[in-house]
């Protein structure tokens, strides 16, 4: 066997564990970018501790085969960057639409949300849901509500008397 082949086999399989580990994944055209902003793109995935590599599509499409996720053929075409989220499914959706907004060469191709295949649309709407931390706060803030009322409540009930 060939070193090539067999480095192509091991890049597979780097994906596939990649891949397979992850909460969410989005696929990025970033033809025509400049250096500037793909740097501050790599580090703004690194500060949410995620993965960005770019991946030649035939290797993605093989990896995505041998994990059994269907449609993405129909994506993998041109360049292809990979952002890769293993904590939550909306933290790299949240960075490559903001870095989108920034810079308008950069195209949001499509996206794996545990295991099944999404769209842009879906994507972009991943990342306007707020974060993890400021839906436990409004949580926290609704239940606390109620019994701050009836505290206040039952307060004023007792000055009374």
């Amino acid at each position: 066997m060939s070193a090539n082949l067999e480095n192509k086999k091991q890049l597979v399989e780097e994906i596939k564990e990649k891949l397979g580990k992850a909460k969410s994944v989005v696929f990025v055209s970033f033809l025509g970018t400049n250096v500037e902003s793909d740097t501050k793109l790599r580090a703004d995935v690194r500060n949410a501790e995620s993965d960005y590599k770019v991946y030649k599509n035939t290797l993605l499409q093989r990896a995505l085969k041998e994990l059994g996720i269907e449609g993405a053929d129909e994506y993998l075409h041109g360049s292809t960057s990979v952002a890769i989220d293993y904590k939550d499914e909306v933290g790299v959706a949240k960075v490559i639409s903001n870095a989108a907004k920034e810079n308008e060469k950069l195209e949001i191709k499509f996206g794996i949300v545990n295991g099944k295949v999404v769209d842009e649309k879906y994507v972009k709407q991943l990342a306007n849901i707020p974060s993890r931390e400021e839906l436990y706060a409004k949580l926290a803030f609704l239940l606390k509500a109620p019994m701050q009322k009836l505290a206040i409540g039952l307060k004023a009930v007792a000055d009374k008397k």
